[in-house]
């Protein structure tokens, strides 16, 4: 992947499978200029290839449930300092390899909450 000189130094955020949110907000749903998303869901290459490609430039994994992040994706991250998941659960991420590693561990809280209980409705 080339990179233009407007991203190639912001802090790279792998995303291995597509948020659910994605599909109601799209890019919006990770947008920022404060970083690059690296959309592994998008990319022709298999997974192991893709991550051969970018693994020492990530610092940051979205994970959404359907993406536990295991041991063996932390270890091929040397960089990793982030685990975000998009749930208020952090059950899918391996937190003794998080710990291990010193990778702070995110969840998405409350932050869906009104969403849920409005589609309830």
């Amino acid at each position: 992947m080339t990179t233009s000189s407007s991203t190639e130094n912001l802090p790279r955020v792998l995303i291995v499978k597509r948020p659910a949110a994605m599909a109601v907000f799209g890019d919006r749903f990770v947008a920022s200029s404060k970083f690059e998303i690296l959309k592994a869901f998008e990319s022709p290459l298999p997974l192991p290839e893709f991550l051969a490609n970018h693994s020492d430039s990530v610092s940051a994994v979205i994970a959404p449930v359907a993406a536990p992040v295991t041991a063996d994706l932390i270890r091929l991250l040397p960089n990793l300092r982030l685990v975000g998941t998009t749930s208020a659960g952090v059950d899918h991420a391996d937190l003794v390899e998080c710990r291990h590693q010193d990778i702070s561990v995110a969840n998405a809280g409350s932050s869906f909450s009104e969403d849920v209980v409005i589609g309830k409705k």
